[in-house]
């Protein structure tokens, strides 16, 4: 079953004073709006008349946070936190066998379902990418999505989240997370984003058409630290289908119906198969969805 998902970013706004005086500003000033870095420490920039600090934390800082089941790594930046994953893992050798933790404060090429582009409004996103080099403790593999969205409903801790199939997490019905699932053959890489301090703009018509999405409370930096850690602790025991569908199964709202993007068709949920499809009912009775992308 090629199950195919699609990555959010992870997007985090936190409201900081402006600079003591004690402390140089780096930075430039173009028409009243000024950018800049307290040296060694933080960005900033004043937007509409206030300072936003991003959730670009320096790598010593977040490195200082504890992360007991995975090899942790912050970058200021990247383009892809699952390339830059297949970069750390293959510099990293085969010394260190725990999950690798690749999160940055700014993705510029993220990317999501069949190659769709995933845009970044640069106010201080956080993604996330989990990629296991070692074997996982369950099969079938088509069931690795399904997993993924209950250890990160579970992670955020909000007993009105829910999952929508096969991984996307919703809040009052819209959707605050979601993951992306990549391999090359060498490792396994989790994609993942939560929306925290906003939500990005979804288009409501055409191909790329999607739910509308909300945002959760909390910190960036460690709402991805727990969701890695929880990943990484998940490695280290026993699972099984049974487990997958009983755990998904009780995330989600049975009587929410769902929308085929492809064909526009109304479903309803019915049940979750073994094998990670999930069988629906439609206008022509009952189905299994395998790689349908559903709204």
């Amino acid at each position: 079953m090629g199950v195919q998902l699609r990555s959010i970013v992870l997007v985090h706004r936190l409201r900081a004073p402006a600079p003591p005086p004690h402390r140089p500003l780096l930075g430039s000033e173009n028409s009243g709006a000024r950018t800049g870095i307290w040296a060694g420490e933080q960005s900033c920039m004043l937007r509409r008349g206030r300072w936003v600090q991003l959730a670009a934390l320096s790598q010593a800082r977040a490195m200082a946070r504890t992360c007991a089941h995975v090899d942790w790594r912050w970058l200021a930046s990247a383009p892809s936190t699952i390339d830059a994953a297949k970069r750390l893992l293959r510099d990293r050798g085969n010394e260190d066998t725990r999950p690798l933790a690749v999160a940055t404060a700014h993705q510029t090429a993220g990317r999501g379902t069949k190659g769709r582009a995933w845009h970044d409004d640069g106010q201080g996103n956080v993604a996330l990418t989990v990629a296991f080099s070692s074997p996982i403790p369950l099969t079938p593999l088509t069931l690795l999505p399904l997993r993924i969205g209950t250890l990160v409903v579970e992670a955020l801790g909000d007993a009105n989240l829910t999952l929508k199939w096969p991984n996307d997490v919703l809040l009052d019905k819209k959707k605050v997370a979601g993951v992306l699932v990549e391999s090359d053959g060498t490792a396994l890489y989790m994609g993942i984003g939560v929306n925290v301090a906003s939500a990005p703009t979804v288009p409501k018509t055409g191909p790329d058409r999607g739910r509308p999405a909300g945002n959760v409370a909390g910190d960036a930096v460690e709402i991805a630290q727990s969701i890695a850690d929880a990943l990484g602790a998940w490695t280290l025991q026993p699972d099984d289908a049974a487990a997958v569908v009983r755990d998904w199964s009780k995330h989600v709202d049975w009587n929410q119906t769902g929308e085929l993007r492809e064909t526009g068709e109304r479903v309803t949920p019915v049940k979750l198969l073994p094998d990670g499809r999930l069988r629906v009912q439609g206008a022509g009775g009952e189905r299994d969805l395998v790689a349908d992308y559903l709204l």
